[in-house]
């Protein structure tokens, strides 16, 4: 049994019903799933977010390269220590490229 949205009301019902139990609307018989992606109503971000982001994003890709390169010249470095200067490249480098990407869209 999986759960779907009331396109009425929103609210999570069942597949196996015949009608909504908030509203009453019944269920259409088309598919489950809806795969044309609803459009976005949020504002698209402003140079001065997309800035933030992409200071915010570049500073974690900064100090995460720092602090790999500061644990690759001790022999005592720990696991955790490296891990987590792993994490931080990764986040930063997504940030960046979300940033980048959230930059051209917002051009259009």
């Amino acid at each position: 049994m999986a759960m779907i949205r009331c396109s009425e009301c929103g609210r999570a019902i069942s597949t196996q019903a015949s009608a909504c139990v908030g509203c009453g609307a019944p269920l259409s018989a088309g598919p489950a799933f809806n795969w044309v992606p609803a459009q976005s109503r949020a504002p698209a971000p402003t140079a001065g977010q997309l800035a933030r982001r992409a200071a915010l994003a570049a500073a974690a890709l900064v100090f995460g390269i720092i602090w790999a390169n500061a644990l690759n010249g001790r022999a005592a470095g720990s696991r955790v220590e490296a891990t987590l200067a792993a994490l931080l490249i990764i986040v930063g480098l997504c940030g960046c490229i979300v940033t980048l990407l959230q930059g051209i869209a917002a051009r259009r």
